[in-house]
């Protein structure tokens, strides 16, 4: 459930993005607001994976006006170049986590050290308190028993559950997932779609990069379809997987169901 008077909780506007002659990102503009989750879909080399990585900071728009919440991250000169603001990229840190699709896990750190490294090491806050909404998150997401054991200890899916609680573990407004649901069996999955629903009912913003057009369509409110670096298509899960209007989705839509 979204609330209509708040500011999203990260806004994309107008963004592009080149990679040499390459234009990757064409004026693509989204937004997520506060308890509401959409998914990015499309074909390989769409844009998704690029769009992902400048919305988390691995890489930055080559023009965009970029903010999450009230905080401003980037916005055009009078060139309409990006220009990023030092504080604005600190903070936004604070404000996301992300889910990689390989869990990016430390492999030499236990679960409970994987999880608390970062409240500690770079929002400075106190072992105890960040140790206590550890346990906490560890019951959680059901891995109470696993704290000290390292990844290579753990499944797939407890590895990956593990990454969400160190996401989680940030305080974030907006939670990102790239490919949750890749490599993972029904029953995970299942699990997966349960947690995104219950982190968008606690209010958090949830964006997700997939494939998995049944899971995109059951867990999403809303959904982008990508095609050649812009948005072609975007509204209600439901609409733009069953009713697609743009040919490109509907043919993309086909291709995947074969």
């Amino acid at each position: 459930m979204t609330n209509a008077s708040a500011l999203p909780a990260v806004s994309v506007r107008n963004a592009r993005k080149s990679f040499g002659d390459k234009v990757v990102l064409h004026d693509v503009s989204l937004q997520i607001m506060p308890g509401e989750v959409v998914s990015m879909i499309g074909p390989s080399g769409a844009g998704k994976s690029t769009l992902l990585r400048c919305m988390t900071l691995l890489d930055r728009f080559d023009s965009a006006t970029f903010s999450y919440g009230d905080l401003v991250v980037c916005s055009p000169n009078e060139q309409g170049h990006a220009v990023y603001s030092p504080e604005g990229t600190q903070e936004s840190h604070n404000r996301f986590g992300i889910v990689f699709q390989n869990y990016n896990l430390f492999p030499h750190f236990t679960v409970m050290q994987n999880i608390t490294d970062a409240p500690i090491v770079v929002q400075g806050r106190s072992r105890d308190e960040v140790e206590a909404e550890a346990r906490e998150l560890l019951e959680r997401v059901d891995l109470t028993e696993h704290a000290n054991k390292v990844p290579c200890e753990l499944s797939g899916g407890q590895q990956q559950r593990v990454a969400i609680a160190r996401a989680l573990a940030m305080n974030p407004d907006v939670i990102y997932f790239d490919e949750a649901t890749s490599a993972l069996d029904p029953k995970l999955t299942a699990d997966m779609q349960r947690i995104i629903r219950e982190l968008a009912s606690n209010g958090m913003a949830v964006g997700i990069v997939t494939h998995e057009m049944g899971f995109a369509k059951l867990v999403s409110d809303r959904i982008a379809f990508l095609f050649d670096g812009e948005i072609a298509e975007e509204g209600p899960a439901e609409q733009v997987i069953d009713h697609p209007r743009d040919p490109r989705t509907q043919r993309f839509l086909s291709q995947a169901e074969d």
